[in-house]
C-alpha cells in the first residue's frame, strides 16, 4: 500500500459567530496522487486546506502530513513540505515577482540572474508569461495568479532538494488560466506526482477536476461526504448530488425572443493604455444593444480590464469615443457614469469589491444608501431588511449579518459583492470575470439575476474566459483578441472549441 501523505483525525473548526466550517473531518490521502476537492461555496474546502497548511489551528482534532503533526505554518512548510496557493492573491504589491521569489529562502540564491534563469525555464515548461520585473500591483489578477503558481512550484522544488516530499495545494488558482495553460499545468502536475508529490486541487470547474484528478473528495456542510476515483464518477450525477442543479439553459427560457430597440453602448476607435503606458486596446469598436446580455470572450489579462475600466470611467482613453444611450460620455468620471446608470463588477473581489473588517451587512448595503436613508438620516431597519433580502436572493451563507465579512467563505464573500452590485439594478452593468470562484449554484444565481435584468430592459456586458457560459446565456458574444474586437457572433453561429481557438490565437477568425 502507498504511504500516507495527509491524515486528518476528527477535525472541527467553528468561526466567530458560530459558523461550523469543519465538523468531525477524518480522511487519509495517499502520496503520489492528484486529489480534486469539490463542494458548494461554504462547504469547508478552504478551511480544511488552511488547517493542513498550518494557516489555521483546528478547535478539535489533528492533522498529519508526511508523518508530521501540523501545528503552525512555518513548521508545515519546512518540516512537512506543505505549499499552498491561496484562494485570493497574497502578494506584497510594491515588490516584483522576482523579488518575491528571492525572499522565499534568500540564502539559496547568490544573485537574481540565476533565479531569473530558473524561473524562465519553469515558465517555458508551463507555457505562461509573467512580467518578472513589474511591481505586483501593476499586474493583472490573472498574471498574479499565474505567478503564485510559479512561486509555489519553485518552493516545492526547493523543499524536494531538501529531502521533503511536497504536498501542493491549489485553491481555485487555475480559474484565470486559458485552456491551453490548464493543459500544460495538468501535464506538469502529472510529472510531479510521479516524483512522489501529492497535489490537492480545489476547483468549481468539475470537468477540470475529473480530467486532472486521480480521486475526488466531495465536501458539504463541513464534512467529507464521499471519496471516489475520478474514472468511476458520472459528471451529471456529481452535479445533481452536489448542487441539485437545474440545467443552466433553463435560466434563459422565455427571454430568447425579447428584442429591445436602440443602443446602450457604442465604442468607436477606442485606444487605451495600461498602467505601464503600453497600448493594450487598439482602435476597438463595439456595439451593445439596449437590454442585451453581451459577452466578450477573452483570455484573462490581455487588456479586458483596461477596456472595462475605460468604459466605466476609471481609466481615460488614449483616443476614440464612448457613446452611452445616445450621449457622448468620452472621458467622463466614474461619478458621472454612475449617475448615468452604469455600474461595475470588478474581477478583484477583495481589493475592489469588499471592505475588509466591515460587517456582512455593511458590505451588502454600502453604495445602496438610497434604499434606507433620507438625506443624512439612516434607517437601520431598512438597511438590515435590504441585507436580509440580498442574503436570501443570492443564497449567501452567513451566520450573523453583524459578523466581519472575513468570516464568510471565499465563495460567499463573492456572492456578497455580486449581490450588492446587482441589487442596484443599474441601466448598464459591466461585469469582469463574474463567475470565477463561484460554484455551479452560484453561477446559476448570477445568470438568473442577469436574465431578470434583461426582462426589465437593463443591459449587461460580461467579460469572461468561460466561453461555454457566454454561449449559453448571452444574446451575442464578441471575440476579444490583441486589444480588438475581431468579430461578434450569435451563439448559433459558433461553438465553444472554435471560439476558444480564436481568442487563443490558434485560429484566424472566419465568419463563413
Amino acid at each position: 500500500m502507498d504511504e500516507i501523505a495527509v491524515k486528518a483525525v476528527g477535525l472541527r473548526k467553528v468561526y466567530v459567530g458560530g459558523a461550523v466550517a469543519l465538523d468531525g473531518v477524518s480522511f487519509e490521502l495517499e502520496r503520489g496522487k492528484i486529489y480534486g476537492l469539490v463542494g458548494p461555496n461554504g462547504a469547508g474546502k478552504s478551511t480544511l486546506t488552511n488547517v493542513i497548511a498550518g494557516y489555521l489551528a483546528p478547535d478539535e482534532g489533528e492533522v498529519y502530513v508526511n508523518g508530521v503533526r501540523i501545528e503552525e505554518y512555518h513548521q508545515a512548510v519546512i518540516e512537512a513540505g506543505v505549499v499552498k496557493v491561496e484562494q485570493h492573491p497574497n502578494l506584497a504589491p510594491a515588490l516584483t515577482p522576482l523579488e518575491h521569489l528571492a525572499l522565499l529562502i534568500p540564502t539559496f540564491f547568490s544573485d537574481l540572474d540565476s533565479l531569473r534563469s530558473e524561473v524562465r525555464s519553469l515558465v517555458g515548461e508551463l507555457g505562461v508569461h509573467v512580467a518578472l520585473d513589474q511591481e505586483v500591483e501593476k499586474l493583472s489578477i490573472s498574471q498574479q495568479r499565474v505567478f503564485e503558481i510559479i512561486r509555489a512550484l519553485m518552493l516545492c522544488r526547493m523543499l524536494r532538494d531538501l529531502g521533503r516530499k511536497p504536498v501542493l495545494i491549489l485553491d481555485e488558482s487555475t480559474a484565470y488560466l486559458p485552456i491551453q495553460q490548464k493543459n500544460s499545468l495538468k501535464d506538469y502536475l502529472k510529472k510531479l506526482v510521479n516524483a512522489d508529490y501529492t497535489v490537492m486541487l480545489i476547483s468549481h470547474d468539475l470537468s477540470e477536476i475529473l480530467d486532472v484528478s486521480d480521486e475526488v473528495v466531495i465536501m458539504s456542510n463541513g464534512k467529507i461526504v464521499s471519496m471516489m476515483k475520478s474514472d468511476k464518477i458520472d459528471f451529471n450525477e456529481l452535479m445533481r448530488s452536489m448542487f441539485e442543479e437545474v440545467p443552466l439553459i433553463d435560466v434563459r427560457r422565455g427571454v430568447e425572443a425579447m428584442r429591445l430597440d436602440g443602443e446602450a453602448l457604442r465604442v468607436e476607435g477606442l485606444s487605451v493604455r495600461d498602467d505601464r503606458g503600453e497600448l493594450v486596446i487598439k482602435d476597438l469598436n463595439l456595439v451593445v444593444g439596449v437590454g442585451e446580455i453581451h459577452g466578450v470572450a477573452t483570455i484573462p489579462g490581455t487588456g479586458e480590464k483596461e477596456l472595462a475600466e475605460c468604459i466605466y470611467g476609471v481609466r481615460a482613453p488614449d483616443s476614440g469615443r464612448l457613446v452611452l444611450f445616445g450621449e457622448d460620455v468620452t472621458g467622463k468620471s466614474v461619478q458621472e457614469m454612475r449617475r448615468r446608470g452604469v455600474d461595475f463588477l470588478s474581477d478583484d473581489r477583495i481589493m475592489d469589491g469588499l471592505i475588509l473588517g466591515a460587517s456582512v451587512e455593511d458590505n451588502l448595503t454600502i453604495g445602496n444608501d438610497d434604499y434606507f436613508s433620507h438625506g443624512i438620516i439612516l434607517d437601520p431597519e431598512k438597511k438590515r431588511g435590504l441585507a436580509e433580502k440580498l442574503v436570501g436572493e443570492f443564497s449567501i451563507i452567513a451566520k450573523n449579518l453583524k459578523d466581519p465579512i472575513e468570516t464568510l467563505s471565499g465563495g460567499n464573500m463573492q456572492r456578497t459583492y455580486i449581490g450588492r452590485v446587482l441589487g442596484r439594478r443599474s441601466k448598464l452593468l459591466i461585469s469582469l470575470h463574474p463567475t470565477v470562484g463561484l460554484d455551479p449554484m452560484g453561477v446559476k444565481i448570477f445568470f438568473e439575476k442577469v436574465v431578470e435584468r434583461k426582462k426589465l430592459g437593463l443591459t449587461t456586458l460580461i467579460f469572461s474566459p468561460n466561453i461555454k457560459e457566454l454561449l449559453t446565456f448571452c444574446d451575442r458574444v464578441s471575440a476579444f483578441v490583441n486589444g480588438k474586437i475581431i468579430e461578434t457572433y450569435h451563439p448559433s453561429e459558433i461553438d465553444v472549441r472554435r471560439l476558444g481557438m480564436i481568442i487563443s490565437g490558434l485560429m484566424a477568425n472566419c465568419s463563413s
